[in-house]
């Protein structure tokens, strides 16, 4: 990986004739970069893809691609071919495909051979109907590029057409596909290219369909090869001009989506951490999320799942709208900033709410064409979506401040908590799964025995506790006491129903005979996430969380090995999904596991580099560190996770526009000494942050460009051990409180700020404890070393660990105080500040095993 600086460019575009000559190419204009940028050797079989708001371009590194354009899927197993005339020779293109370059604006692969080389690039426009590939040649010898693909003109899953046919415009130099209505219409051509095979008048052919583009090697080094798709269902006449539109008007489109992810980069959150790998990853994941927004012409814009190849169906990946999905994906979105974007994708839940107050579970792309929700069963067999949309509705209000939005969806809401309280039969305040749907879980023997699963028990529980805030805000008093009385009734039922006593632990869900089921599964992070849970009784579960029991090293596995359902493969009994180590690494920080959670952020961080470049998987292996075969490689909410986990987890940031409030509760690893943050918005107010930490203080640049001043709660981490000498706000001595939690300390201060602000903190004797990330190998088994917890207290640092015998572990403890002894552990260098100890496991068994290592200081 490496940056690549900005390009600035002038397009000059020339329009395409008939004659097949230089007129009809694309001027050759210097490639916009920036950044973020990933590149790599071809990985044959990678998932690689260029994506738009209204198409795509789906494929593999090595060069075999479909292509969609909603609701279509237009093509499939489209091949770049080089005939080398002179010789007569047909080089496959997957067979010399060399290297790829991705960004969020394009997509470029690159073909090497030893009498020429070309490039690819794949451009989607941000807001068009289409799709195109520039092809840049350099050659020695006489050379055509023939495009093989074979066509479809497919809506997507389930929904079907017929009588589709296809013909060559021997005028316009594209393929025309249709079928008997005329209505529903793709083009595929060059304005350079020639028709290189035949098939039937009024049908489809069985076969490939192929495009010729002789390339001349002086017209080469000037200009482009370009090849267009295009869409539409309203007809010939909308297609054409679709076509002409990207051929005419390319400049403008490239650098209308150009332009639109440099002001993500540059006037969206921006956060700068001494790890550039975490940075890298958070630059991708807001890319990702900002890609799952999508606009289908018949259905309106919202936010997809998740993306991948279709192969022989209609179903590319998950790219068709999901309640549960969005509502998830709307917290990155409000934590970048993306309001708009928020916006619109509830309202587009919200118009398709069922007349009872249900909220769908998912609409497809092609629904235009069906009656989806009257005759097909997936649109509302989920039950989680009701109470997380009144949920995400009011995460939206708290960072956007838009309490209009509010208002105008406060007849949904009001539906929504309707349908909430009658899938209560019983009156606890929790949904029932016998009644609303499923939650947690979509297949398995769980299903069959559970009343409420706790996944859906805490957005029950969340949405009660909302909708009272929310009443109260649009002065509906009555039902605002309402839901407050079930959310204590919930929350007490959530407590107390679910916890077992003997064995110290959650239950998974409580079944049809009113009883725990007693597996361990992640879904207990779901009320930790809500902070639902005492303190006491999270301690155990997060224990077990960071064990090597449920964690891997890429992520929390959904169901403990030990039980007798577990199978690592099994898309609900084992695997690991990055989605859920998210609510896991959340409720870390949410309960002041720092150690645990930056463990888990790395993992889900790193996911961006393995498969999809710059993408992450949608769920790996419980014991392998690979996707399964079945994992969608784009998949929104497993980048989203990491934008969450960073923004509200490690740097404890949140806002809420009304009640003009920041939370800033950062708890860096312990290696850390200087993070930046910029562009933190809360409603139409903007927040720059600078942070300089070292061993005898902390200090905190603040800039608040607002309207109005804005109370802050800061809170920062100072490590194990720390005194606090002296608090400082722009040099003036203030006064503060320390909050204590297993010896970590937190200097609270509440303050107001406007314009700017320096707070500085002077400690004294930081113990800051830092576990190396730890990076494993497609294929790899779990290794890395688990720090359970650490507590200080009476000059003593326990930290409690699990590792395997044979292997040696790194901890470094960072601080000015000396080591008396270890015990447990070596410590293997002592430096001034920074100490390495050294960590054996010692067993003749196989496994992870547990150990104490006791730090005691001078």
């Amino acid at each position: 990986m490496r940056k690549v600086s900005f390009f600035v460019l002038i397009l000059c575009l020339v329009f395409t004739g008939v004659d097949g000559g230089k007129e009809n190419l694309i001027k050759k204009f210097t490639l916009k970069s920036g950044q973020p940028h990933l590149h790599r050797p071809v990985q044959s079989g990678c998932y690689f893809e260029s994506t738009g708001q209204k198409s795509a371009i789906l494929g593999t590194e090595d060069g075999n691609f479909e292509v969609w354009i909603y609701p279509y899927k237009v093509l499939h197993n489209l091949k770049l071919h080089f005939l080398i005339e002179d010789e007569k020779e047909i080089i496959e293109g997957q067979k010399i495909a060399s290297r790829v370059d991705v960004y969020p604006h394009q997509s470029i692969l690159r073909f090497v051979h030893s009498s020429f080389n070309a490039e690819a690039i794949l451009f989607t426009p941000l807001r068009e109907s289409g799709v195109v590939i520039l092809l840049s040649v350099v050659t020695v010898k006489p050379l055509s590029i023939v495009a093989s693909f074979i066509p479809d003109l497919k809506p997507m899953w389930p929904a079907g057409l017929g009588g589709q046919y296809s013909y060559w415009d021997r005028e316009k130099r594209y393929f025309v596909i249709s079928e008997g209505t005329g209505k529903n219409v793709a083009l595929v051509g060059s304005p350079a290219g020639e028709q290189f095979s035949s098939g039937p008048a009024h049908a489809l052919p069985e076969g490939e369909m192929k495009l010729k583009i002789p390339v001349d090697s002086e017209d080469a080094k000037q200009h482009f090869y370009p090849i267009f798709v295009s869409a539409s269902h309203d007809g010939r006449k909308r297609v054409d001009e679709i076509y002409a539109r990207l051929s005419e008007d390319l400049g403008n489109l490239y650098l209308e989506k150009f332009r639109h992810y440099e002001r993500l980069e540059k006037e969206g959150l921006s956060v700068q951490t001494p790890d550039e790998e975490l940075n890298i990853a958070f630059q991708w994941a807001k890319v990702a999320v900002d890609k799952a927004f999508v606009c289908n012409p018949q259905l309106g814009c919202g936010l997809i799942a998740g993306y991948g190849l279709s192969g022989r169906s209609e179903r590319p990946g998950f790219a068709w709208f999901f309640g549960g999905d969005a509502f998830y994906n709307s917290w990155a979105l409000t934590s970048i900033g993306s309001f708009d974007v928020t916006r619109q994708s509830l309202a587009f839940i919200r118009k398709n709410q069922r007349q009872d107050g249900k909220i769908m579970h998912e609409l497809s792309q092609g629904a235009a064409f069906i009656p989806w929700f009257e005759e097909y069963p997936y649109g509302f067999y989920h039950a989680e979506t009701t109470p997380y949309y009144i949920v995400s509705l009011y995460n939206y209000l708290n960072c956007s401040g838009d309490l209009e939005f509010i208002r105008e969806s406060w007849p949904s809401i009001k539906k929504a908590y309707e349908y909430i309280l009658s899938a209560d039969t019983d009156e606890d305040g929790l949904m029932e799964n016998t009644v609303a749907g499923l939650a947690a879980l979509e297949l398995g023997a769980f299903l069959k025995k559970t009343k409420s699963d706790i996944y859906l028990a805490a957005l029950s529980a969340e949405a009660h506790r909302v909708v009272s805030e929310l009443a109260y805000l649009t002065g509906d008093k009555k039902l605002s006491e309402k839901a407050e009385k079930v959310y204590k009734t919930a929350s007490a039922a959530i407590r107390e129903k679910f916890w077992v006593e003997a064995e110290k632990r959650y239950a998974h869900a409580l079944t049809v005979d009113d009883k725990p089921l007693m597996e361990t599964t992640v879904w207990p992070s779901m009320p930790l996430f809500f902070r639902q849970f005492p303190q006491d009784r999270a301690d155990y579960i997060l224990d077990l969380f960071a064990s090597s029991e449920m964690s891997t090293d890429w992520g929390i596995r959904t169901l403990s090995p030990r039980s007798s359902y577990y199978d690592p493969l099994n898309y609900n009994y084992g695997t690991v999904w990055p989605f859920l180590t998210g609510y896991v690494c959340l409720s870390e920080y949410n309960y002041g596991r720092s150690l645990a959670g930056y463990s888990h952020l790395m993992n889900m961080a790193y996911n961006t580099y393995i498969d999809a470049l710059g993408f992450c998987p949608e769920l790996l292996s419980g014991e392998l560190f690979a996707p399964i075969e079945e994992s969608v490689p784009h998949q929104i909410w497993s980048s989203s996770c990491v934008i969450t986990s960073l923004v509200r987890g490690l740097l404890g940031l949140k806002g809420n526009a009304l009640r003009k409030e920041i939370e800033f509760r950062p708890s860096f690893p312990g290696s850390w000494g200087r993070v930046q943050i910029y562009n933190f918005r809360v409603g139409k107010d903007l927040f720059n942050f600078i942070v300089e930490r070292n061993t005898k203080n902390i200090v905190f640049e603040i800039e608040a460009q607002v309207s109005v001043p804005y109370r802050l709660n800061l809170s920062p981490s100072l490590g194990f051990g720390t005194s606090i000498k002296a608090l400082k706000v722009n040099g003036e001595a203030k006064s503060f409180k320390i909050e204590e939690y297993m010896g970590e300390v937190r200097c609270v201060l509440d303050l107001e700020i406007e314009g700017k602000t320096i707070v500085e903190i002077e400690t004294q004797g930081s113990i800051f404890l830092y576990s190396p990330p730890h990076f494993p190998k497609i294929g790899d088994k779990t290794s890395a070393l688990k720090v359970i917890r650490a507590q200080y207290r009476d000059n003593q640092l326990k930290i409690t660990a699990e590792g395997l015998p044979g292997m040696e572990y790194t901890l470094i403890l960072i601080t000015p105080r000396s080591i008396h002894s270890i015990i447990e552990a070596e410590l293997a260098e002592r430096g001034r500040l920074e100490k390495e100890i050294k960590i054996n496991f010692k067993s003749r068994e196989e496994g992870y095993r547990r150990k104490e290592i006791v730090v005691r200081f001078e």
